[in-house]
């Protein structure tokens, strides 16, 4: 695109444009943000696991016992 059709184009269609850039922009940062976050919780998990490696871990049933579930 030149830089003549640039001055050419209306105030509507460049406000249509940059919004259309910022709407794109921000689909963008809620998938950086949901990729970190994923990240985080990733991380998270292989730190509990180092953490209790080896220890015994908790039956549903106990689970379910102790916090009265019934299904």
């Amino acid at each position: 695109m030149s830089a003549t059709t640039i001055k050419h184009k209306t105030f509507s269609t460049r406000m249509r444009d940059l919004n259309r850039q910022v709407a794109e922009a921000k689909a963008v940062l809620r998938q950086l943000r949901d990729t970190l976050e994923d990240l985080d919780d990733r991380r998270e998990l292989a730190r509990a696991k180092k953490k209790n490696g080896g220890k015994p871990g908790t039956t549903w049933e106990s689970v379910k016992k102790e916090f009265n579930f019934k299904f």
